[in-house]
């Protein structure tokens, strides 16, 4: 047998050369492999950059599917352009009541995503008019007090900014707006890459039929909600080409497909799940209990109310794979445990994705 693998990041600015870097720090540290045995090339810069993973005389090729100019477009960053950001928030979650959908199945997650963004806003614009409402009673003079507001308010929002940006509150706020835009209309640009991308994977199946091959697309955060589109469109080209898809694997590590699918106007997003759902293709998906980024074993596709089967959901136990040292310095670390998936263990016996990838054992065995 041999392999190809697809991975798909979530929503990072950081391109793939940051994710074969991670990849190539972590491999040769993990538990889950031989470290001796296992090799990986150099990347291959192309237009679907590439390296080939060497391991008991199996040879894995890792592609990627970059999107990180995209995101870098949809990442909010200028000054006022966060509050508009907030607006759309505001607008599309909590006044359309999707965080009381999301709260009532997956109530840590929705807290330290959705709450957390609108918690940090309203206590430090509280403090805000606090201390503004405060300065009334020292400062006598109306013009001085005036003036006095107006410095305090313009230095204390840059200060609001400042602190938005270092705990991770612009980057939920992106991951949100983007994630409802996606569901409703995808940007022209991604779909065109995802289009692209499944042309280059159809070529593949097609390639390999007949042999004991495996396609794997992993995908990683939000880029499961991009996964979900890339391969319905693998389907539907396979099936219009009689290429079978037998040999078409699925893995979504730390999914947060919910912050799409339970909108109600997304007829084409909605419609992709049915067909991922109604096909016969191994769909795996992977959440952690201690991950407040991803929704854990949430059954979107039931809670979009697609007649279909639910894809088979993997509780990855990271307390069983690293020690308890290192575990209690994780555990309220969810922005560090939310890239768990993706990096070195230190207990072998459990979940490791370098194994996953790596072995020459097909998928389905490993994570019996």
């Amino acid at each position: 047998m041999d392999r190809d693998v697809f991975y798909i990041p979530g929503f990072d600015p950081r391109s793939y050369k940051f994710y074969y870097s991670m990849f190539k720090h972590n491999v040769y540290k993990t538990s889950g492999v031989d470290n001796d045995k296992i090799s990986i090339t150099k990347l291959n810069d192309q237009d679907i950059p590439n390296f080939e993973i060497n391991y008991k005389n199996f040879c894995t090729k890792y592609s990627f599917f970059d999107w990180s100019d995209i995101v870098i477009k949809h990442f909010y960053k200028r000054f006022f352009a966060v509050f508009i950001a907030f607006f759309m928030f505001l607008k599309n979650y909590i006044f359309k009541g999707i965080h009381l959908k999301l709260i009532k199945h997956a109530t840590t997650q929705t807290i330290t995503g959705g709450y957390y963004v609108l918690l940090f806003f309203i206590i430090t614009y509280l403090i805000l008019a606090f201390i503004l409402c405060a300065l009334n009673g020292v400062i006598q003079n109306p013009i001085l007090y005036t003036f006095c507001c107006l410095v305090i308010a313009y230095f204390g929002t840059k200060f609001i900014y400042f602190l938005a940006n270092k705990t991770g509150v612009f980057w939920l706020l992106s991951i949100y707006n983007f994630c409802y835009d996606y569901a409703v209309k995808k940007p022209q640009e991604l779909d065109e890459k995802i289009t692209n991308f499944a042309n280059v994977i159809t070529a593949n199946l097609k390639e390999n039929q007949g042999k004991n091959h495996e396609t794997i697309i992993i995908a990683h955060s939000v880029g499961g909600i991009i996964a979900v589109s890339l391969v319905s469109r693998i389907i539907n080209l396979c099936k219009a080409q009689n290429i079978s898809t037998d040999n078409l694997k699925l893995i979504l590590l730390g999914a947060c497909m919910p912050l799409s699918s339970l909108h109600t106007n997304i007829i084409t997003f909605k419609k992709e799940l049915e067909i991922l759902a109604n096909s016969n293709i191994t769909c795996l998906n992977l959440t952690s209990k201690i991950d407040g980024a991803s929704f854990y074993k949430l059954d979107y596709i039931k809670l979009a109310d697609i007649k279909a089967k639910s894809p088979k959901f993997i509780s990855v136990r990271f307390f069983k794979i690293y020690t308890q040292k290192t575990y209690k310095k994780l555990r309220y670390n969810w922005y560090e445990v939310h890239f768990l998936y993706l990096k070195a263990t230190e207990i072998r016996g459990g979940y490791d994705y370098f194994y996953l990838v790596a072995d020459p054992k097909n998928l389905e065995s490993k994570l019996n």
